[in-house]
């Protein structure tokens, strides 16, 4: 019991291991963010977490790899999708990171592998700085207005049109189109698809600034 109470490099990997079988679920199941058949990329990712656990560095950086771009994908699906199974993927794809980068992970693949457990399953986590999440905020609404750059012609609903082109707007706004003008100097806001695009890069914000902080403030040796 005393270890699974003070987690090492094993006990955190079937952790690992864990996640990536509800992600791949999710993924299965969404079938919009990674592939509609999961077994192969599935097995592909049990081996490499075995690697790791013999002490495999390389393989450790492509499962950080592999889990940060899952976690991209996941999160530019968010306001197309507004699914609590795509935002707990994103959860889940931090967490893998995490835990990848975590010191008992981290010191089995040292080349003179340290063993290291964690104090506790809480502390496995690092707990992010009560500055990181305002200012991912802060962060998500300045890249929604800067979507405004994003435009494209949509149709306005319940126009019938006298001339060619009269139901025809230019909308801004990506991936959501959420700022219409139907008529001159006259902004129309859907504040649904503000709500979610700003939800979306608010949430690839604050995900972005914890792994940089993760790796920024890593143990010296560790930011690999």
């Amino acid at each position: 019991m005393t270890r699974w109470r003070r987690p090492g490099a094993d006990e955190i990997l079937l952790l690992y291991v864990l996640l990536a079988t509800i992600g791949f679920i999710g993924n299965w199941l969404l079938r919009s963010a990674g592939s509609q058949h999961p077994l192969p990329s599935f097995l592909i990712t049990a081996f490499l977490a075995w690697r790791v656990s013999r002490g495999g560095w390389f393989a450790r950086r492509i499962l950080i790899v592999a889990s940060f771009a899952s976690g991209a994908v996941a999160v530019t699906v968010v306001a197309r999708r507004w699914d609590l199974t795509v935002m707990a993927l994103v959860i889940i794809a931090a967490a893998q990171v995490a835990v990848l980068v975590s010191p008992p992970v981290y010191g089995r693949t040292r080349r003179v592998p340290v063993p290291v457990r964690a104090p506790g399953w809480t502390r496995l986590v690092r707990r992010p700085p009560a500055w990181l999440l305002p200012w991912g905020l802060l962060a998500g609404v300045l890249v929604t207005l800067a979507c405004l750059g994003s435009m494209d012609w949509v149709a306005v609903p319940g126009c019938r049109p006298a001339a060619s082109g009269a139901c025809m707007a230019l909308a801004e706004g990506y991936p959501l189109r959420w700022l219409t003008a139907v008529q001159p100097n006259v902004p129309l806001i859907a504040k649904g698809a503000l709500l979610k695009d700003c939800t979306q890069w608010a949430l690839a914000s604050t995900l972005a600034l914890y792994l940089a902080w993760l790796w920024l403030t890593a143990p010296v040796g560790q930011q690999d």
